[in-house]
């Protein structure tokens, strides 16, 4: 993992014209889903990407893939979307996840899927190192989460990642197969962003440092 490693570009024409075929494909969505991931594998930046993985990595690389391109199937219930709540702390904007259909308690959403992914302690370093700040604290990365069991960190992969917690969430966490995707809890209307809840304690005690929704609204946390 190297953050600064320099990539053949590609124009984003190709990516919009891989999508919108996506979106119009008449085939089944599973059908759509594999044409469009190999018309992705073949893009010249993704193939130097690729070019010194075994075929068990470049399976995975097209399955972490899928999981986005999956979300602009017409069937699809959610999309990302852009949100400036946590700017203030990361000094940038953030991704979270919205509702683009209605939702009742106990929805499934199939296509928000996430995975968890071992972190080498190299790659935990390089994490930290990367999100070190000019005043010496630290940017907390969200996606990486800490194992108590395994007293170890992971890599929260996939569309997933962007469900950002609220104490008053609407969403909670689900584990469908070999996926960890969420189901509605409450009503969702559209264009309401999709919320889980960390925990109790993530946030500091008692998540005196959370900057959510409903802690803004109750004139609490950070």
């Amino acid at each position: 993992m190297d953050p600064f490693r320099r990539l053949p570009k590609t124009h984003t024409t190709f990516i919009l014209n891989i999508v919108q075929r996506l979106i119009s494909a008449r085939q089944t969505g599973s059908v759509a889903i594999k044409q469009a991931v190999n018309d992705l594998l073949e893009l010249p930046s993704v193939l130097y990407f690729i070019k010194e993985y075994e075929q068990p990595q470049i399976n995975a690389f097209a399955t972490h893939a899928s999981r986005y391109l999956e979300l602009y199937l017409p069937t699809g219930s959610i999309e990302i979307a852009q949100t400036s709540r946590y700017s203030r702390i990361t000094g940038k904007n953030e991704l979270c996840i919205v509702a683009t259909r209605p939702m009742q308690p106990g929805f499934l959403i199939a296509e928000l899927k996430g995975s968890m992914a071992d972190l080498t302690e190299e790659e935990d370093k390089e994490l930290k190192r990367a999100g070190s700040r000019s005043d010496g604290g630290m940017r907390r990365d969200f996606s990486v989460i800490h194992s108590k069991q395994l007293k170890k960190n992971h890599l929260f992969l996939g569309p997933a990642r962007f469900v950002n917690h609220d104490c008053d969430n609407n969403c909670e966490l689900f584990r469908n197969g070999r996926y960890i995707t969420f189901r509605a809890i409450k009503p969702i209307v559209v264009g309401q962003e999709l919320t889980a809840h960390y925990g109790d304690g993530y946030f500091g005690r008692n998540n005196r440092h959370c900057l959510c929704e409903t802690c803004e609204r109750r004139g609490k946390g950070g």
